[in-house]
């Protein structure tokens, strides 16, 4: 029974980071004041810094958005786990 609760104690210590690591990814983006809300963007040869910031903000947005179905998050949870089993194996 002992090496029962090791094996778990093991993987939950492991996996605790992963899993705040990805609440802390989840927190909503500020959202922007209402001057810079949705105006109309007029095409320029010579963009402004705030222009190209926000252009780099919303592709990244963009991008975050279609995460892909083996995303990193699952890979580092894998990890994890496999690390609490490795390290449950040794104690053992």
């Amino acid at each position: 029974m002992r090496k029962v609760l090791y094996t778990a104690a093991a993987l939950l210590l492991c996996a605790a980071p992963v899993r705040a690591q990805s609440l802390a990814t989840t927190d909503p983006a500020p959202a922007a004041p209402a001057s810079e809300a949705k105006a109309e963007r007029t095409p320029s040869l010579f963009p402004t810094t705030d222009e190209v910031r926000r252009t780099v903000a919303d592709a990244e947005a963009k991008r975050n958005a279609e995460a892909p179905l083996g995303s990193r998050d699952w890979w580092y949870l894998v990890a994890a786990i496999a690390i609490g089993v490795i390290i449950a194996a040794v104690l053992l």
